[in-house]
């Protein structure tokens, strides 16, 4: 597995490194990248696709699943208690994860705001390809009408956030029955290729667009708050 790293030339103004695989990376590696880089106040972005992985959030229980271990441990599903925010949610082949490491303290954003962040570049990804996505009110998340396509969950410590989104890419229903996901049993879920078709982008290519949209959005953000 090749690990790709390093400073783009539209970073020249924000000093941020991104990190990208070639190919779905363990969910363990990934977060232990994002805990160096907090832990060493270190900015980064990561964006990668994991091996088929369900992780707990701090507020999932028992109930959040909806299989035994044993059944989980047969289908090849890792599952890991996670310290970020939220219930259950699953990772896997075909959907773009990014975990934004940045300062929130010292680029003046709060956690809500941080969060809005995150709904805004899904919703800004899926209109490049013609889809209207939103948010709703008290639900965190991207969504296309009363479906969910992406998903959020950060953790901060010292000012650092870490974790961060999935935006389903290629089509997950099946995947998300493996649990409650987001603690909502009658949740249902879409993808980019479910809305768009032979339209839909793969995705390396969303994930090239996204981490262009990042630095777009980040920006914004810097400017308002230079002139604040």
């Amino acid at each position: 597995m090749r690990w790709e790293s390093g400073f783009m030339a539209r970073e020249r103004h924000f000093p941020i490194p991104v990190h990208r695989w070639d190919a779905a990376v363990p969910y363990e590696e990934a977060a232990r990248r994002q805990e160096e880089s907090a832990a060493e106040g270190r900015e980064a972005l990561i964006l990668c696709e994991h091996a088929p992985t369900i992780t707990l959030g701090t507020s999932a229980g028992p109930g959040d699943l909806a299989f035994s271990s044993l059944y989980y441990e047969r289908m090849g599903v890792t599952v890991l208690k996670s310290p970020r925010g939220g219930k259950a949610t699953y990772h896997g082949p075909g959907q773009l994860v990014g975990y934004p490491i940045l300062n929130l303290r010292q680029r003046g954003m709060t956690v809500h705001g941080y969060m809005r962040f995150l709904e805004s570049l899904m919703i800004r990804l899926c209109a490049e390809y013609g889809v209207q996505a939103r948010r709703i009110d008290g639900k965190a998340g991207c969504w296309i009408g009363e479906k969910k396509i992406g998903f959020i969950g950060v953790r901060v410590r010292r000012g650092f956030c870490f974790h961060g989104f999935s935006l389903n890419i290629t089509p997950q229903r099946e995947a998300f029955r493996l649990i409650v996901p987001c603690g909502m049993p009658d949740l249902h879920v879409t993808s980019l290729q479910e809305e768009l078709h032979d339209s839909a982008p793969d995705l390396r290519q969303a994930a090239d667009r996204m981490e262009e949209l990042f630095f777009e959005l980040l920006a914004g953000v810097d400017s308002i708050r230079k002139t604040a």
